[in-house]
């Protein structure tokens, strides 16, 4: 399972690229090319997905609002700050609203 530790090592890689004003570098694309594909790895874990079917997004447990929104904007600027800055407040949210949605489900067996 991913965990909020892998974003955040990742973090501290792209963060630091970010100051440098590098992440159109190639190191900077691919680590934010690995940063996207770690929070679509993580959307689909914590929605017991393979794929994420933006046509289903009402049937998944989490997602956070605007997530299609969002997700085309992120893709659009994937290898820009604003696009990375996006990505970093929608890894935040899923770790929240997971872990919210996991005391539901704890309440609710009891």
């Amino acid at each position: 399972m991913i965990t909020k530790a892998d974003f955040e090592a990742l973090e501290v890689k792209i963060d630091a690229l970010a100051k440098n004003k590098q992440l159109t570098s190639d190191e900077g694309k691919a680590l934010l090319d690995q940063y996207l594909a770690l929070i679509e790895r993580y959307f689909c874990d914590i929605n017991n997905i393979d794929t994420i079917a933006f046509d289903q997004l009402d049937n998944y447990a989490v997602v956070p609002i605007n997530f299609k929104e969002r997700f085309d904007y992120i893709h659009q600027r994937k290898h820009h700050f604003m696009g990375y800055r996006q990505m970093k407040t929608l890894v935040s949210e899923l770790i929240k609203m997971n872990a919210a949605y996991k005391a539901r489900q704890s309440h609710q067996k009891r």
